[in-house]
């Protein structure tokens, strides 16, 4: 059997808080389209733009095309450079987070926490998600290349998803010129042949830079409501790679998203408007789920978790103008 356990939240620090935290994202559509697909981000967003944390769309009015999935680690860097001429910049921190995103943190606190408390002591954390994806589904070589000690790791999301990144500014800022400058070893063909940056980034974090790079195992900071699990009883044909029991990986895995949904994992608190998951011992996947934060920072859409990301994230919003005396 494998290390995974069932997740223990960090204690909050007494001291004050020296840091300073940036967010951006990056969606290069614009008018109405911009607005649909950059509400939820804004909105949910609103209690940390109070708390004076900056959030920016970089890409806004750039043109995807020329240089496709490599756009992002080039307008990030350029980004994160332009931060680096500023005085204290060392203390400067920064979120890069795909735009299918929203938001479930109330403040810069719980922001710092969930990143002190995934980081263990390194200065990037990338995400992680249940199932294994780089630009197409995951063959053996890529476990073999990647993921051969899965029984090390503490949760049932041991594969990268670089959906959401955080950490100090120069320590990102490498990451994304490694990634760029070696962009040629990092296409992959599914459908057609290109750069896949979780491909790229997945590769830095595990095999180039691995003591400087921590995954978030636990999905503190970001969560996939794309869940995955292998059939009960196990069955052929599924195109998902997952984590198994036994510690190693199934390589036919099953879209439980809409089953746990039914059973209740996903909620809304009324109180905070913010997406939470719950879990009980009569649901199925309790004990693969109860190793993951129950309230992690971002809600990201991806994979089979794009209806729940769009269903929960709707819900949210709508808690949150009702909250302000809108509709």
């Amino acid at each position: 059997l494998g290390s995974e356990s069932p997740y223990v939240c960090c204690p909050f620090k007494s001291e004050p808080e020296t840091r300073k935290l940036f967010i951006a994202t990056c969606d290069t559509r614009s008018g109405w389209k911009e607005f649909q697909y950059m509400k939820l981000w804004n909105v949910t967003g609103e209690a940390l733009r109070s708390d004076g944390i900056h959030m920016k769309n970089v890409c806004k009015g750039e043109n995807w095309g020329k240089y496709g999935f490599l756009t992002k680690p080039l307008i990030y860097l350029e980004y994160i450079k332009s931060l680096m001429s500023q005085p204290q910049s060392d203390q400067y921190h920064i979120i890069l987070m795909d735009s299918d995103t929203f938001w479930s943190a109330q403040s810069a606190k719980v922001v710092w926490n969930k990143y002190d408390c995934a980081r263990d002591g390194k200065h990037v954390v990338i995400s992680t998600e249940m199932s294994c994806w780089v630009a197409r589904y995951c063959l053996k070589a890529d476990l073999d290349r990647w993921y051969n000690s899965l029984e090390q790791v503490p949760s049932y999301s041991p594969f990268v998803n670089s959906g959401v990144v955080m950490g100090k500014l120069d320590g990102v800022a490498k990451m994304l010129d490694y990634v760029i400058k070696n962009n040629q070893s990092y296409f992959t063909t599914y459908v057609k042949h290109k750069f896949d940056d979780q491909y790229a980034i997945a590769d830095y974090g595990i095999n180039v830079a691995p003591k400087e790079v921590a995954l978030d195992y636990r999905q503190q900071i970001s969560a996939s409501a794309s869940i995955h699990a292998p059939g009960d009883p196990p069955d052929s044909g599924w195109p998902f790679v997952c984590r198994s029991k036994n510690g190693t990986y199934d390589m036919s895995c099953h879209i439980y998203t809409n089953l746990v949904r039914k059973q209740g994992h996903f909620r809304v608190d009324p109180t905070s408007c913010m997406v939470g998951r719950h879990v009980h011992n009569n649901m199925v996947l309790h004990q693969e789920l109860g190793t993951l934060a129950p309230d992690p920072l971002i809600w990201h859409g991806n994979g089979a978790g794009k209806q729940v990301y769009l269903h929960f994230g709707h819900q949210s919003f709508k808690c949150i103008l009702g909250k302000r005396g809108m509709s």
